[in-house]
């Protein structure tokens, strides 16, 4: 596969605080951190942190324990390192020569980070550097889409290979391990994935339970798996036996409202008209009051970010942007349809797989 760049993308970050007039961008391990020096992991209450400067290398502070192990898991080579007994906020302060008047904090670094930062820039003003990094994440390169790709390819068989060896008499929750071990055979990494059989198919995002597939069962499967921490996102609604007359006719409206998504979806394109696109179509079968949720949702190293395909989000559509197409039709007590695909987007909208959905006698 293709290499990711890392240090173009700390380049554009050095780009952007520059930019805005900011001195140092603190960014505590998140998917950001991953984003940008590779290492994904999670926080914990000894201070690891990735700086970014506007005319210097990007450096990291972490304990001095862990130091090994961070040249091997991230992009960084040199490590300030801090010792079990100091004060690893009075060693990050005293690593910094020039005087700090703006901060910029990752989105999701903890309260408690910031106010002990806090107490060693007194004078500082802190500021979200989050969305500098969320706006780069939104355009994917052909090295992430690769993985994207892979990502829904892996999830879209892994699906498919589940309602063929699914049997009479299994649970949701087996079904559940069933995807998830098929999508995990096939890319080596986790999945994740919800089950819904015949009226639990109505409730958009319920959880797997013990009820039992039977005959004639309506069968909606939302799941995915990744690619070197990119995900995938698909639903495949089907049944297990014979088709009725009303869920077909419900299927061919959600097909309908996900392809008229799917022919909005460009580049330019304000983002709620996608979503309109699609509403108008099960609205004009009389189907709206049950079409509840948002058209969807961006994709990439999480299963929902930016942009976001919704009514009151007018801002345009970009090339690179991959977002999901998942729109539904839920009939309470009785069962739901919803039909999910990833697309990128360019001077149009193309899904990353496609597949034969129709699987049902």
């Amino acid at each position: 596969m293709k290499a990711i760049n890392f240090e173009e993308r700390s380049k554009k970050i050095q780009d952007k605080i520059t930019e805005n007039e900011i001195d140092l961008f603190l960014i505590t391990p998140s998917i950001n951190f991953g984003y940008l020096f590779r290492g994904f992991f999670s926080l914990s209450e000894r201070l690891i942190c990735g700086m970014i400067f506007p005319n210097n290398h990007p450096q990291l502070i972490a304990p001095s324990f862990e130091k090994e192990r961070m040249q091997i898991e991230t992009t960084f080579d040199d490590v300030i390192t801090w010792q079990e007994d100091e004060n690893p906020y009075e060693v990050l302060r005293n690593s910094i020569e020039k005087k700090v008047n703006t901060i910029a904090l990752e989105s999701s670094t903890p309260f408690d980070v910031y106010v002990r930062l806090k107490k060693q820039f007194p004078e500082t003003k802190f500021v979200n550097g989050g969305k500098y990094v969320k706006e780069l994440r939104s355009i994917k390169n052909d090295a992430e889409m690769e993985r994207m790709r892979k990502a829904a390819e892996c999830t879209s068989k892994g699906i498919v290979n589940t309602l063929d060896i699914i049997k009479e008499g299994q649970s949701e929750i087996e079904a559940l391990k069933i995807v998830q071990g098929q999508m995990s055979s096939l890319s080596n990494e986790p999945g994740w994935a919800i089950v819904q059989f015949d009226e639990n198919s109505a409730i958009p995002h319920g959880h797997p339970s013990k009820k039992k597939l039977k005959k004639d069962s309506i069968v909606l499967i939302d799941a995915g798996t990744t690619c070197e921490h990119y995900f995938a996102d698909i639903t495949v609604t089907s049944v297990f036996g014979k088709a009725s007359k009303e869920f077909l006719e419900i299927y061919s409206i959600v097909e309908e409202a996900n392809q008229a998504a799917l022919d909005t979806s460009k580049e330019g394109i304000p983002a709620e008209n996608v979503d309109f696109a699609a509403r108008t179509v099960i609205e004009k079968a009389g189907y709206g009051k049950y079409f509840t949720h948002r058209l969807g949702h961006g994709l990439g190293l999480e299963v929902h970010e930016d942009p976001y395909i919704v009514k009151g989000n007018k801002n345009p559509l970009v090339n690179g942007n991959v977002h999901t197409d998942e729109p539904g039709i839920y009939i309470p007590n009785k069962f739901g349809v919803r039909i999910e695909d990833d697309v990128l987007i360019s001077n149009k909208g193309e899904r990353l797989v496609t597949f034969d959905r129709n699987l049902w006698e």
